[in-house]
């Protein structure tokens, strides 16, 4: 076997001086793109991968990850360019290459393989041995090269797993088979109606309690995500039943991250997560979905008390989000890097002498530019690596002058090359962007006219004549991948908000027709959904992974359309899709926090004030104020307030106040 090594080792060094380009070549895929000329021999995920695999009778090497991932480019320099490794990959394996984030339904089921064998969530890159008939036996995130600390590297696993496989099959079989019946039994779990009363919620708030971080805010240990769908629970279950502990752990984690190493103190936007408990060191990359899931949370938390902190949070969000990621036609890009010139944070970071000097140039004496650098943590030693510092705020009230050394540092970023940006449009990811819009527009009017502009552009450019979408494009480039279940989800989402924003029905019947078209492609009775109609069947779950559970806003789309279009079919999905999901929602409550959210909402009950479009227009501020947290508003031909559930309606009159106080009493 060591010859046949030293020959691959041979072959591959001439096929990379050669300059050798793998099956990934006409792929328009940044991520892909990233891989074309290493020495392994990727191939697309698709048929000519599957029948190779089949014709040879080899294993299949999956790795999935995407271009602004920190660890796939570590992992792709120690190894997948390493002409030693590659050899063995080509040799015993049929590689192929997956960007999750065009093939997010993939990712999800091959990250569900990984937590079911390794206990705990997974990550990217993501690393899966799979026999020739797509059933995978090992699963991994990140692997070295060489054995160390105890971890078996790629130079160890690939001959042992590979001789293994071409040796005794009939091993690596049972375990794959063993593997793809738990899949099935986990996706085939029984519906269990949830059987509680609106005491669950409290459970919910008091398991996250348990391990809520009182002291550096959030919840765990580390890596510390700000966790968008958890904390807009919190602020439902304290609108419905004033649950203090609620509202303080999302009011008090809110204001945290905005303090945090988390959120771009300089330019703004938040970055993907902190590897630290106390949120001071990011992994630096800027996500659209991870910023537009939050900007809604900060809107809420806005309204709730007025604090300027929140606002400003918002408007800069969204500032560095159209600055880096939007189009001109209001189209906006998926993920940007955490690397600069190879160095992680680079472009965000400072060192002390240089800051100094740059304020003291701007006209901060010595003293004053120093306390600025103690506010900002920029400390002489660095707080990130050796000399570097990365800005936090160390306090609530920022000294004089801040704003003007904010610009002095920004000024300082501008000779820097910004990290990468995949320019990959994705829908469902522009749809939580536009939501996040019109959302903001009770902060600033100008987001309601930037949410239209980007809801026209995706519609333009992401749907088909009859109304289906397609799920994502590299910018300029005409979409060609069908819808996912996500795309529908967030689209009609984003409608839904769209027609509460303006109250123009075109928006109502677009989410009506994408929940139709959803449920024709994706429901498969009894509560189950598949995430795509492609043949490959991954089933959907209500888990708030890296964002929200596209399965989890589906059913809240469901039951916003059953009361705004009087349709009881909506309804029944939703509840047959919850029931399908009550063992897990009564066991662990605060774990699926946008499902938990659906049941409550449905619970509770939805209310639609009704009346004309421009009664309904003349008081938003009125209704806003009603202490009951699921109102829609709802544009009918009537000079008359109506109060309606999804049955009945309870109130009516021509003043408001009354119609309000019948709401609050309920």
């Amino acid at each position: 076997m060591r010859y046949f090594v030293l020959v691959a080792i041979f072959v591959s060094l001439s096929i990379a001086d050669a300059g050798f380009v793998n099956h990934l070549e006409g792929s328009s895929s940044p991520y892909l793109q990233q891989h074309v000329r290493n020495p392994v021999d990727w191939r697309p995920w698709g048929r000519e991968a599957f029948e190779k695999a089949k014709r040879e009778h080899k294993p299949i090497f999956l790795s999935i990850g995407y271009s602004t991932c920190h660890w796939c480019h570590v992992m792709a320099e120690e190894s997948f360019e390493d002409a030693q490794i590659a050899s063995l990959i080509n040799r015993w394996f049929v590689p192929v290459k997956v960007d999750r984030e065009e093939m997010p339904h993939l990712d999800r089921y091959f990250q569900r393989v990984f937590t079911l064998l390794r206990h705990r969530s997974g990550g990217w890159p993501l690393t899966i041995f799979m026999t020739e008939d797509l059933k995978p036996f090992f699963a991994a995130t990140y692997i070295p090269p060489e054995d160390s600390y105890g971890v078996k590297g790629l130079k160890t696993l690939l001959p042992y797993f590979g001789h293994l496989y071409k040796e005794h099959g009939d091993r690596i079989e049972k375990r794959a088979n063993a593997i793809e019946a738990l899949m099935k039994k986990a996706s085939m779990m029984p519906a269990k109606p949830i059987k509680a009363d609106l005491s669950i919620a409290k459970k919910a708030v008091e398991n996250m309690w348990s391990y809520y971080d009182k002291i550096y805010k959030g919840f765990g240990d580390r890596p510390k995500f700000p966790e968008s769908s958890r904390l807009r629970l919190l602020l439902d279950i304290y609108h419905v039943n004033k649950d203090e502990k609620a509202k303080r752990m999302a009011l008090e984690t809110l204001y945290a991250m905005a303090q945090s190493g988390l959120y771009d103190q300089i330019d703004g936007a938040f970055f993907r997560y902190c590897v630290d408990r106390a949120w001071r060191m990011p992994h630096f990359e800027k996500m659209l979905y991870t910023n537009a899931e939050l900007v809604p949370v900060y809107v809420e938390a806005w309204r709730m008390t007025k604090n300027g902190r929140f606002a400003e949070v918002v408007r800069e969000t969204i500032d560095e989000m159209d600055r880096r990621f939007r189009t001109n036609d209001g189209l906006y890009f998926g993920a940007s890097n955490a690397d600069s010139d190879h160095r992680e944070g680079g472009y965000f970071l400072y060192r002390y002498k240089d800051t100094l000097d740059a304020l003291m140039d701007a006209g901060f004496s010595k003293t004053d530019a120093k306390a600025m650098l103690a506010y900002l943590d920029i400390a002489e030693d660095g707080n990130f690596d050796t000399e570097f510092s990365h800005v936090v705020r160390m306090g609530e009230n920022p000294p004089n002058g801040f704003e003007k050394a904010k610009n002095v540092l920004k000024k300082m970023r501008k000779p820097r090359k910004y990290p990468f940006i995949d320019t990959k449009i994705i829908t469902a990811w522009n749809a939580m962007m536009i939501k996040a819009l019109f959302e903001s527009g009770s902060i600033d009017e100008r987001f309601v006219y930037e949410a239209k502009s980007s809801y026209c552009a995706i519609k333009r450019s992401m749907m088909q004549k009859d109304g289906e979408l397609f799920h994502q494009t590299l910018y300029g480039k005409k979409a060609t991948q069908p819808g996912l279940l996500e795309d529908y989800a967030f689209m009609a989402d984003a409608a839904l908000m769209a027609y509460q924003t303006t109250l123009e029905p075109k928006y109502l019947a677009d989410a009506g027709k994408w929940v139709d078209i959803a449920l024709k492609h994706f429901y498969r009775g009894d509560g189950r959904w598949a995430l795509s109609d492609d043949g490959f069947e991954s089933y959907a779950d209500i888990v708030d992974s890296y964002y929200t559970s596209a399965m989890s806003v589906m059913i809240n789309d469901l039951l916003d359309l059953a009361l705004l279009k009087s349709d009881l079919d909506y309804e029944g999905v939703a509840k047959n899709t919850l029931d399908a999901n009550g063992a897990l929602l009564m066991s662990h409550p605060d774990a699926y926090p946008e499902a938990m959210r659906a049941w409550i909402r449905m619970e509770r009950g939805v209310v639609a004030i009704k009346a004309s479009r421009k009664m309904l227009n003349a008081n938003r501020d009125e209704i806003a104020s009603i202490r009951y947290p699921f109102i829609l508003m709802e544009a009918v031909d009537s000079d008359r307030f109506l109060a309606c559930n999804m049955r009945s309606c309870f109130a009516s009159g021509k003043d408001l106040k009354k119609i309000k106080n019948v709401i609050e009493g309920r």
